[in-house]
């Protein structure tokens, strides 16, 4: 059980936590990505690290970094995403994680201050090494994760989170970072300002929450540094946020690419069911895993791993295979499950195992 305090500054929710953090003070600042259009949402990744690595002010991205290291323990920008209960909506956040050491919370707000107020997003060049290095890095994990692209191909037509997640870190991510590098040569004022919107749009203290951690004084004593932040943030986004009207894709899909093997996925909906158990869907999930895809997908169809997963708050059920070298095959094995479930026998305790097996995955030290 983790303490939780809630509270509001100005407008905005704050949590505080205190527990014992060995003298650290931990500062999460959640942003609302619903403010920018979803055409913006693949090129969050480059904002995120534009905004800590172009420089802020009239400091250079050396120079900033070097501030960094020496008032804070990091800083990190990353996009977070869930379903909410019941899937019909979506948690998006770009999560700017800090920490530092109490006497140094001044200065970490300072930085904090110049990174959201002003980064140099009108960096050309480092703007355009930031995007052309992370295109190669989605291009090098394409086919070594390509079971996690293809699960969330299939998971963008099933729910608004599945949607918003393939959009930030999926096939539509890598093809917006192909056309943002070309843009950037051809076209780069367009380039810089969008990136400006999504500073004007998103970096403000509409939807914001904050979450501390630390032990009870420090987090006293941090109250009035987070305020002047909040404070220095814009109240509203410059437009409306739009409403996201996220559409599901085809029904069926084959992408290309140059490899030897397949990554196999299929899914959907269970929400339309009325599930009575969710806990009941997970020993399945694990069960299934274990035995029936361990042995039909990997052992018998040859490919390097079957699995399935069921995520409890949209309700999505998705089976995917690694390093594949069949495809027709495994799409059958996945439709044989439903015949499988119900021809299958297990004493009471092969059942209890299962249930243990799968509480050991979720309740971990």
């Amino acid at each position: 059980s983790i303490p939780s305090e809630v509270s509001r500054i100005i407008s905005v929710e704050v949590l505080r936590h205190d527990v014992f953090t060995n003298g650290i003070l931990y500062l999460d600042l959640a942003f609302d990505l619903h403010a920018l259009p979803l055409d913006n949402l693949p090129i969050v990744s480059v904002f995120g690290r534009a905004l800590l690595e172009t420089g802020a002010g009239d400091q250079d991205f050396v120079a900033l970094s070097e501030r960094i290291g020496c008032s804070t323990g990091g800083i990190t920008v990353s996009p977070h995403i869930s379903a909410t209960s019941g899937g019909s909506g979506s948690v998006a956040r770009l999560l700017v994680r800090a920490k530092a050491m109490p006497e140094k919370a001044g200065d970490l707000v300072s930085v904090l201050h110049d990174i959201l107020r002003s980064a140099r997003l009108d960096d050309r060049e480092r703007i355009h090494q930031i995007v052309l290095e992370e295109k190669a890095s989605a291009e090098a994990r394409l086919i070594p994760m390509g079971h996690l692209m293809a699960i969330r191909r299939v998971c963008s037509g099933l729910s608004e989170a599945g949607f918003v997640e393939e959009q930030i870190s999926g096939v539509t991510r890598l093809l917006a970072l192909r056309n943002l590098a070309q843009r950037i040569e051809t076209d780069w004022a367009s380039v810089a300002a969008d990136l400006e919107m999504i500073r004007r749009q998103l970096l403000t203290r509409a939807g914001l929450v904050a979450n501390l951690t630390g032990d009870a004084q420090a987090l006293t004593d941090f109250l009035p540094h987070l305020e002047a932040l909040i404070a220095a943030l814009k109240e509203t986004p410059e437009t409306p946020a739009p409403s996201w009207q996220w559409s599901a894709g085809p029904p069926a899909e084959g992408l290309a690419m140059p490899a030897k093997v397949n990554y196999v996925s299929k899914g959907g909906n269970l929400g339309a069911l009325e599930l009575k158990s969710k806990g009941a869907m997970l020993v399945a999930q694990n069960l299934l895993s274990t035995t029936w895809l361990w042995d039909k997908v990997r052992l018998q169809g040859g490919a390097y791993g079957g699995f399935c997963r069921f995520d409890r708050l949209s309700n999505t059920f998705s089976y995917a295979s690694y390093r594949d070298p069949t495809l027709l095959e495994t799409l059958e094995v996945y439709d044989g499950t439903s015949d499988h479930l119900k021809r299958i026998e297990m004493t009471e305790q092969d059942l209890t195992r299962a249930i243990i097996g799968t509480i050991g995955s979720m309740d971990t030290y």
